[in-house]
């Protein structure tokens, strides 16, 4: 049954906050409507109402996930900060937010690969305005590298390393012992724009002495 504090929201927010807990657990092939609709207290009904089924409810989280790392771009790019700036202003952002929308952002991230026919253009349609605006705010801040072919393994390498953290916390603190406080967060963040920035720079010299680059 749904908390007190939970049946105070709009029942379309409970079920998206249903929806991505099951999915987060489970995985999204486990997971039933009527399961969602129990969790979030609400009757089967309202999950055709709101998203057309289950795999509205998924699609509504993988777009607020993007919608969400757009609007950070966005804020960063606005300031127009040195690059080195811009990206540890980025990847600090990314884990804040990653940080407060653990559960969505982690559905999000998990079920893009999967192979579900009703999810295979719209993922694609997705993922491609996503690395677009990504591609646009790297160009803008000097750290773009115009090859799809190293575009291809930097993009996902970065999702995964920023997000890494995330996906194995609990493990990461039992096997570490460390203490998943402010400190150790904003530690996190600037060790990811290290190896990022590190990573990014050796390899846009080693292209532009190749002439590679455009």
């Amino acid at each position: 049954m749904p908390k007190e504090d939970t049946l105070e929201k709009e029942p379309k927010e409970r079920i998206l906050e249903a929806g991505a807990l099951l999915f987060a657990t489970k995985g999204y092939a486990a997971v039933g409507v009527r399961e969602i609709a129990e969790l979030a207290g609400v009757n089967v009904a309202m999950i055709s109402y709101y998203f057309s089924g289950k795999a509205g409810i998924l699609k509504e989280i993988i777009l607020r996930y993007f919608d969400e790392v757009k609007g950070i771009y966005d804020k960063v790019l606005a300031q127009n900060i040195e690059p080195e700036i811009a990206l540890k202003t980025i990847v600090k952002e990314l884990v804040n937010l990653m940080k407060k929308k653990t559960i969505f952002c982690k559905v999000a991230i998990t079920e893009m690969p999967f192979n579900l026919p009703e999810f295979m253009e719209f993922k694609a349609e997705v993922a491609r305005r996503h690395i677009d605006y990504i591609k646009q705010g790297l160009q803008l801040i000097k750290l773009f590298v115009d090859d799809n072919r190293y575009n291809s393994i930097i993009t996902p390498a970065a999702i995964s390393l920023i997000f890494s953290h995330f996906l194995f916390g609990p493990f990461i603190q039992k096997v570490w012992n460390v203490e998943l406080d402010e400190n150790y967060y904003n530690l996190y963040s600037e060790t990811i724009s290290t190896l990022l920035l590190e990573g990014l720079t050796g390899l846009i010299k080693k292209l532009n002495n190749k002439g590679e680059t455009k």
